[in-house]
């Protein structure tokens, strides 16, 4: 529980999209996320409360481009999006981290942690 409270690169893991199988042609991509937005840390995704298999409390996750600092996570269910670079279209792919916060400081509860991110792609 420390590592999240504290933040620190043990509550966080790199991970990457990559535009599979695409035409040459495409200009740009841009990612939205969806999920269960924590009501009092937009940013983060929390477990459904009917989901009995996470037993945390106070947690959520957040999603943001590796070369982003700090907590400056992609909002879900906004009109907030992350464009690709032409690189990160044609081979690099997108490098992300998520990353486990607590929503409320000084309030988490540690256990089992489980919650649906949905990526969403629009392109052209």
């Amino acid at each position: 529980m420390d590592k999240i409270a504290n933040k620190t690169a043990q509550s966080e893991a790199n991970f990457k999209l990559v535009a599979n199988g695409c035409s040459s042609g495409i200009s740009w991509i841009d990612t939205t996320l969806t999920g269960n937005q924590s009501g009092s840390s937009p940013a983060l995704i929390i477990p459904l409360a009917s989901d009995t298999t996470s037993t945390t409390s106070y947690i959520g996750m957040g999603f943001k481009r590796k070369a982003t600092s700090g907590d400056t996570f992609l909002k879900p269910n906004s009109t907030e999006y992350i464009r690709w670079s032409a690189s990160e279209i044609s081979t690099d792919g997108l490098e992300m981290i998520v990353a486990l916060r607590e929503t409320n400081a000084g309030q988490g509860v540690p256990g089992k942690f489980r919650a649906l991110a949905t990526f969403n792609f629009s392109y052209q």
